[in-house]
């Protein structure tokens, strides 16, 4: 590995670490609001669709702005800051819980920017190998996700809610400042890197998009719609909130081993197999979970390859785009990808678990309602074409 290609890679999954090491910040939030501040949890849903709304609606705009300029570092280094003023919102929102609702918007603008935007640097970078490269980078992504958790239910009961967020937010203005000097040497330039103003895409390419873009938005109302609410089921059922954190982290130990053996597959056997085969075990292994609940250990396990399959949407789906889009397309294909069918298709999977707790359905049962979901996006996968041809 050349010494650009080793340091793109280190900066951005640090990126990747923190960025997606918020994922999970909320849903362990709201159990903390809903219990100590005292805040609906139907509200409180009622924002996680906000958040996750924005972030999907601006990643194509973000996208878009992207590929045509070449302003990647600074993009990528703002997405983390406004993240860690996100937290910083969250803290006083214990005492001022009207902030809440600002941290949520701007949390949501914060997580618009990393996936696209380190997708495309490296797919440019790496080339045909990507796969590999994006899985071992999601993988620093899981681990974030996986320990953010712990680390902030642990933060909270050492110091406080306030000092543990506020912490926590610090430790994010400082990621931003080693992105932004880490990723400076970056810059686009290559034949193709940066899409000029009059060039457009075959038709074929827009029927690709809005086929696997309908069918992962069906898919990620599923897996955000119950990853959102299942440190609530895990409460719900255990009545500990260091068990809902500590099991959110164990459970997502998963995604760490998942990134790197789906981008591997993605490269040798192609996006769209490795995309069907992710949909079926995390339909299993959800069920599993949910069969096993009231056994700790079995059910975590079962949640362990759930996490496995549905969390590895990166290397498999941003793989994916790369080996079809041309490169000055790579960030607006991804955003699309990501953020309307992975992100703002989680934000209708909130709305719906949401709207059904609203009208008194139990939790566990909205659950099997989203794995209806997930079973249809499986049905629908076929019809994504193998290959484009122009």
């Amino acid at each position: 590995m050349k010494s650009n290609e080793l340091r793109a890679l280190a900066i951005t999954s640090l990126a990747h670490f923190m960025n997606d090491g918020t994922f999970l910040v909320f849903p362990l939030l709201i159990v903390y609001y809903s219990t100590q501040a005292h805040v609906s949890i139907v509200f409180l849903g009622t924002l996680s669709i906000i958040y996750t709304l924005l972030s999907g609606l601006l990643s194509p705009v973000i996208g878009d702005f992207a590929d045509r300029h070449n302003l990647d570092t600074p993009l990528l280094s703002l997405g983390i800051l406004l993240e860690g003023i996100a937290l910083m919102l969250f803290a006083l929102g214990f005492s001022f819980p009207s902030l809440i609702v600002l941290g949520t918007v701007i949390l949501g603008i914060g997580q618009a920017f990393y996936h696209p935007i380190g997708g495309a640097i490296l797919s440019r970078i790496f080339g045909k190998s990507s796969g590999r490269a994006l899985g071992l980078n999601g993988a620093f992504g899981s681990v974030g996700r996986a320990v953010m958790p712990t680390i902030v239910t642990f933060m909270i009961l050492a110091i406080g809610e306030l000092l543990g967020l506020v912490s926590l937010s610090l430790v994010f203005v400082v990621a931003t400042f080693i992105i932004f000097v880490g990723l400076s040497f970056y810059k686009k330039g290559g034949s193709g890197d940066i899409r000029k103003s009059k060039e457009k895409l075959d038709r074929i390419f827009y029927k690709f998009l809005f086929i696997l873009g309908v069918i992962v938005f069906i898919r990620s109302m599923f897996i955000t719609g119950t990853t959102t609410f299942t440190g609530e089921f895990i409460y719900d059922t255990y009545h500990s909130k260091v068990l809902a954190g500590v099991f959110l982290t164990v459970g997502f130990i998963g995604s760490v081993f998942g990134q790197p053996l789906f981008g591997w597959v993605t490269e040798k056997k192609g996006g769209r197999f490795a995309f069907l085969i992710t949909s079926i075990i995390s339909v299993l292994a959800f069920l599993g979970f949910l069969y096993f609940s009231v056994y700790l250990v079995a059910a975590a396990a079962m949640y362990v390859i759930f996490t496995l399959a549905a969390f590895s949407a990166f290397p498999v789906l941003l793989g994916y785009v790369s080996q079809t889009f041309p490169k000055s397309f790579y960030t607006v294909a991804n955003s699309y990808v990501w953020g309307i069918g992975v992100t703002v298709g989680g934000a209708a999977g909130n709305a719906l678990i949401t709207a059904l707790l609203g009208d008194k359905v139990p939790l566990v049962t909205t659950f099997y309602i989203a794995l209806v979901l997930a079973v249809i996006s499986i049905i629908l996968t076929p019809l994504i074409p193998s290959k484009v041809r122009t």
